[in-house]
């Protein structure tokens, strides 16, 4: 569509559009836009700093776990064949299932302060449903 633009400083007045909008509602703020407003731009704040997400709960947890993979691997290439285990851990003990509680508190912390950080999936897996 061709349109032949007017040198005329009136054409925005004869706009269609123009005519709309003038026939539009104004619109006005709730009466918590200032509230809303205040807390969304504390929620925003400042970005954090680089260093601060590498001592977030998170990866801490992933570098906790892959220390004592890497301590169970060494102790186990490292231990003599012949002898036999002293014990074995159990998952059903009382201690393995407080352990199991706090990691799975601390993580849904870690997602509650980090949000941005999870998918909507994570999230729902997290949370249990």
């Amino acid at each position: 569509m061709n349109h032949q633009p007017n040198d005329t400083d009136s054409s925005w007045k004869n706009d269609a559009v123009w005519k709309l909008l003038d026939q539009a509602p104004p619109a006005s703020p709730g009466p918590r836009f200032v509230d809303d407003t205040v807390r969304a731009a504390r929620l925003l704040g400042q970005p954090s700093p680089w260093w601060r997400k590498l001592f977030s709960p998170l990866p801490l947890a992933g570098l906790a776990g892959a220390t004592a993979a890497l301590v169970f691997t060494t102790h186990g290439l490292l231990s003599p064949v012949d002898q036999a285990p002293a014990s074995i851990a159990s998952t059903d003990s009382a201690h393995a299932a407080l352990i199991q509680e706090v990691a799975e508190t601390e993580t849904l912390i870690a997602a509650a302060d980090h949000l941005e950080d999870f998918s909507d999936t994570e999230l729902v897996t997290l949370i249990g449903f």
